[in-house]
């Protein structure tokens, strides 16, 4: 059986975030929060933002309290202030910190308690408060999804909350958004949205639909992305092309599931708090060879998405190692380090494998993996 869903509406175009106004009156709300990163809070979309409300009689209330691989804590906090002053919404400004960390403070103000107390699938009872998505990087695809990751910090985890109620009501994808990411982030967030869209078309929950949508995101990635990363404010169609190719990398994971690359990078994100998007970047063509010869049939076939010329036909594993070449020399075209720039300790790897292979995605990596299959992984990389 195939099964596929999308219940966010979402608005694809430049300018899109003017729409917020329509979208809050759809929605009945006239008070809401905004939530958004410290640095985001410094440019001028905040702002823009109040304004467009304001003029439609909207109150608007910030919530920018928030660091990267954000915290239990810090979503608990914005649903307090939620609550101490009767907001109807939710808006998120940003990546995926800002978006995981305002759909569980919209699900926390309706069901009280702590973050903790809802880990994994469906466990709240109570639907959130109505909740807009505008994503301000090209790699969360959290604006489409059903989970909030957040870190555990007590326990050194990350901890993932899913429900059929998180999917945001409406996302706003606006590429102009992106003019004012810099360019190193440029290249992170959009390796985000890459390791989202190969590790959705190769894990064991792929479908034909998510399969087709990963496939355009994959096409995209590899055809714009380094010129967004070079010119995100200058060149319209690459900015335009990463920001939609996020969106359905988003569709196509919320779809199937990711697999080891995301074990991985959410066990060091836990640890270390390294940032989500290089970690993947990092992790990404390692982990894919490691899954070979299980994903070869897969990755023979984005061949021919990537280079159009390439055969559709022959040696499936010299097409899929074509592939993997293709894939390694555009994040070094990207200038994404080595595994050695997280500064790892080796001494750690033992409890980083543990870590990632106890993650609920770990069956849906296509090479079964258990902690030792991590460790030599990790270890292969030191």
């Amino acid at each position: 059986m195939i099964g596929f869903r999308l219940p966010t509406r979402v608005h694809v175009a430049p300018g899109a975030r003017r729409r917020l106004p329509a979208v809050l009156d759809a929605l009945g709300s006239t008070r809401v929060l905004l939530v958004c990163d410290p640095g985001l809070a410094a440019t001028p979309w905040p702002e823009e933002l109040r304004g467009l409300a304001a003029d439609a009689g909207v109150e608007v209330e910030v919530f920018d309290r928030l660091e990267p691989n954000p915290r239990t804590e810090t979503a608990e906090a914005a649903a307090d202030k939620i609550r101490d002053g009767r907001l109807e919404a939710v808006v998120a400004l940003g990546g995926g910190s800002a978006l995981d960390a305002a759909k569980a403070a919209a699900m926390l103000a309706t069901n009280g308690g702590r973050a903790l107390d809802y880990v994994g699938r469906n466990r709240f009872r109570a639907a959130p408060l109505p909740f807009v998505a505008l994503p301000t990087t090209c790699g969360t695809g959290s604006e489409v999804t059903w989970v909030s990751v957040l870190s555990d910090r007590e326990a050194g985890t990350k901890v993932s909350i899913k429900g059929d109620g998180m999917f945001p009501d409406q996302a706003l994808v606006d590429a102009d958004l992106l003019r004012t990411l810099p360019p190193p982030l440029v290249a992170a967030t959009g390796a985000d949205a890459l390791t989202h869209a190969l590790e959705a078309t190769t894990c064991t929950a792929a479908n034909p639909i998510s399969d087709a949508v990963a496939a355009e995101a994959v096409r995209l990635l590899f055809a714009f992305l380094p010129r967004a990363a070079a010119d995100v404010a200058g060149d319209d169609e690459a900015r335009r092309a990463v920001m939609l190719a996020s969106t359905l990398a988003g569709i196509a994971f919320g779809n199937a599931d990711v697999a080891a690359v995301h074990c991985l990078s959410e066990s060091l994100g836990g640890l270390y708090d390294v940032p989500h998007g290089l970690t993947n970047a990092i992790l990404l063509p390692a982990a894919m060879r490691y899954n070979r010869p299980h994903v070869d049939a897969r990755l023979a076939q984005l061949l021919a998405v990537v280079v159009p010329a390439a055969p559709a036909a022959g040696d499936v594993a010299a097409r899929a190692e074509a592939f993997l070449e293709r894939l390694e020399a555009l994040l070094a075209e990207l200038a994404v380090p080595p595994f050695s720039h997280l500064g790892i300790p080796r001494r750690d790897h033992r409890r980083i494998a543990e870590l990632a292979a106890a993650n609920g995605s770990n069956p849906s990596n296509p090479r079964p993996m258990r902690a030792a299959d991590y460790r030599r992984l990790l270890d292969s990389l030191a």
